[in-house]
């Protein structure tokens, strides 16, 4: 009973995200896709025909096409002889996945993502180099880079574990000791607290009536705080002194401030299956400074261990992130052997109080709790979310985003746990104050800005609470007015008060779980099930079935050789170059190359335009290696298309170089017949 209950719960969870997906109920439905996979395909037919006519005559009769609520463009001339189309804007996130994947499964079309998020679209192309000419402000959200000149430096950033083997096995036995102390943290969140009682000392306590009027607004802005960019191992050295010390600390001065809070995010490079380290950004309790950390400048990324690694894995320091179960904890792992012990997450508080599965995105929560510069944030976020974060110099923009990401959470966490000890205070409340709400109706916060549609919203911070009991009440500033269902209270919270906050004591909980959110390791890692592959799985079934509306895969025995040959060629390369073998490439990719048996790297680029660098670099010997193992299993090759490159000029040129094409030919030909005609004269004679 308790399978079939979950099997249900499984069903409602994923019909409940296919609805919610990017907030819109919209989504292509089957018989849209179809006429999708239409519009691709007559695309395709008229882009090669205009490619290889010789008139310039338009579809004057073609029409748009309109699929539910998106408008796809005219197929004319004139656009289909464009290096490449841009679909609506308005596809949703699932759409653009699904469409991606008809791109390289039927109809062998170059395919990428365009544009910040709020305009994320899709360009597709009959041309192999025909992205070369999407405008900076898009390629540069977009991993448009055709030459690959920012992608991740694997030769120089390798994995802790490939650094040095008597330094890796004793990182490995400490490892196991703080994930023990990270499960304890789990079960008995009050252990922690007594590492870090959440800002508060033990002879301390937490005024809630002081801070009732605390938000956001108080805090020393990004635009009037100093920051450095760590770049050096020398500089790398200062900031954990001033973070544990403070500013101007040496070796005459005494060690009069101590670390207790430090805030910290990670950007990444995010390319496929390969997730890297790009820039991690930190601030603490101790400076009214923020650091930015460069992983790829030199010397840095193998300096970052064993200088940040005691910081993250000090119980007595408390590190605060938004989303830290994401990628930020798992990263730190696989690529500086770091451990995050004690943590603070502020989307699993914020999920919390919303009462719902999902916690507020950080910009939404800060302009909940009050920050005056929430547009500058969002507009940030929206250019440089999907930014290549590989690309140096960064600009000055992209740094003021990072720093954004950690400036407020460490005041975040103290407003979020006000909240959630006013929470469960609600919950204690005496009978005859059951109805009261955990928001104020008149709250001025937006709830379509939240990361879900639940149209929940958080314990509002302007409410009035009551409190548990009388022994939490100092002297009341305020009397009590029942009619309106207000209680304005002044509770005094010691340290040792906090672990008798359910709410509070959850967020706690959960957020030392998501530090165990870590990487699977390397040989769990390397031997992962190639046959349990989602792609392979659906490229049997689709094989097996006759009736399949994308077209018959003829999926042999001989490609699933093939597949198996090329996974373990893909984990020989990844010990040669000490790297993991996501950094080769995605057992999606050799999925798909088992099937069309590319021969060239423009083909390999219909499955994915940016290819990884190992493949992209013609220096290396990789592509032509995976090359002569497609030829060794004598298979015939799948129908592919002729790769055309668009010109490096102008588009427009296009019309002059089929007429230059047309006079190359009749100077020929007069020239041969002036020859024949001077021969046969010569003969006359």
């Amino acid at each position: 009973m308790g399978k079939n209950r979950r099997r249900r719960n499984k069903k409602w969870y994923h019909r409940r995200n296919s609805n919610q997906d990017d907030g819109s109920n919209n989504n292509l439905s089957e018989v849209e896709l179809i006429l999708v996979e239409k519009f691709l395909s007559d695309y395709r037919s008229l882009a090669y025909d205009v490619r290889s006519r010789r008139n310039g005559s338009l579809h004057l009769d073609a029409k748009s096409l309109v699929v539910g609520e998106h408008m796809f463009p005219s197929l004319t001339d004139e656009l289909c002889s464009r290096p490449y189309i841009e679909l609506p804007e308005t596809l949703s996130a699932k759409d653009r996945r699904k469409i991606h994947a008809l791109c390289y499964q039927s109809l062998d079309l170059y395919h990428t993502g365009i544009g910040p998020k709020s305009n994320r679209r899709i360009a597709i192309s009959i041309y192999a180099d025909g992205f070369r000419f999407i405008p900076d402000e898009d390629s540069e959200s977009s991993f448009c880079s055709y030459t690959g000149s920012y992608t991740f430096p694997y030769s120089t950033c390798k994995p802790w574990y490939y650094l040095d083997t008597d330094t890796t096995a004793k990182r490995l036995s400490e490892i196991e000791d703080e994930k023990e102390l990270i499960h304890q943290f789990v079960k008995y969140p009050e252990k922690s607290l007594t590492y870090n009682d959440g800002g508060l000392h033990s002879d301390s306590s937490l005024n809630l009536a002081d801070m009732e009027q605390l938000d956001l607004s108080v805090v020393k802005s990004v635009e009037d705080t100093t920051y450095e960019l760590i770049d050096t191992v020398a500089k790398l050295k200062i900031c954990v002194d001033e973070l544990r010390y403070g500013h101007g600390h040496n070796d005459t001065n005494p060690h009069t401030t101590k670390l207790s809070e430090i805030s910290f995010d990670m950007e990444m490079y995010n390319q496929g299956t390969a997730v890297r380290t790009c820039l991690i950004q930190l601030t603490s309790n101790t400076m009214q400074k923020d650091y930015i950390i460069d992983p790829l400048a030199a010397g840095v990324w193998d300096a970052i261990s064993a200088h940040l690694g005691p910081l993250f894995s000090d119980p007595s320091i408390l590190k605060i992130g938004h989303g830290i179960g994401g990628m930020d904890c798992s990263s730190l792992h696989r690529d500086f052997g770091i451990l995050v012990v004690n943590a603070f997450d502020t989307y699993e508080a914020s999920s919390i109080l919303r009462q719902s599965k999902g916690g507020m995105n950080l910009a939404a929560l800060c302009k909940h709790y009050g920050l005056q510069t929430w547009e500058r944030y969002c507009d940030l976020k929206d250019r440089f979310q999907t930014t290549n974060w590989c690309k140096r110099p960064l600009s000055s923009e992209a740094l003021e985003y990072g720093r954004y990401d950690v400036r407020y959470l460490i005041t975040l966490r103290r407003l979020l746990m006000r909240d959630l000890i006013k929470m469960d205070m609600i919950n204690s409340v005496p009978n005859g104050f059951d109805n009261v709400s955990c928001y104020d109706a008149s709250s001025n916060y937006d709830s379509t800005s939240m990361s879900e549609s639940t149209g929940e919203q958080l314990v509002s911070s302007s409410s009035h609470w009551s409190s548990i009991s009388e022994s939490s009440i100092a002297n009341s500033g305020h009397p009590m007015e029942k009619g309106n269902i207000r209680m304005s209270v002044e509770a005094i919270i010691s340290a040792s008060d906090l672990p008798s906050f359910e709410k509070f004591m959850k967020a706690v909980s959960i957020s030392q779980k998501r530090c165990l959110k870590l990487w699977a390791g390397k040989e769990e890692g390397e031997s992962e099930s190639i046959l349990r592959n989602p792609s392979f799985i659906s490229m049997i079934k689709q094989s097996a079935n006759k009736e399949n509306q994308r077209g018959t895969y003829n999926w042999t025995e001989k490609n699933t050789k093939l597949y198996t040959e090329l996974a373990d060629w893909r984990m020989t390369v990844a010990e040669r170059e000490s790297v993991d073998v996501n950094d080769v490439c995605s057992l999606d990719l050799l999925c798909w190359v088992s099937y069309k048996l590319p021969q060239h790297r423009s083909e390999l680029r219909r499955f994915e335009y940016i290819l990884p660098a190992l493949l992209e670099d013609k220096g290396l010997p990789y592509f032509d290696e995976m090359k002569k193992i497609i030829s060794s299993m004598d298979m015939a090759r799948a129908s592919t298309h002729t790769v055309f490159y668009s010109l490096r000029k102008k588009v427009k040129e296009d019309v002059d170089t089929i007429f230059g094409r047309r006079e190359r030919k009749m100077f020929i030909a007069t020239s041969v017949l002036c020859i024949v005609a001077l021969i046969l004269t010569k003969r006359k004679q």
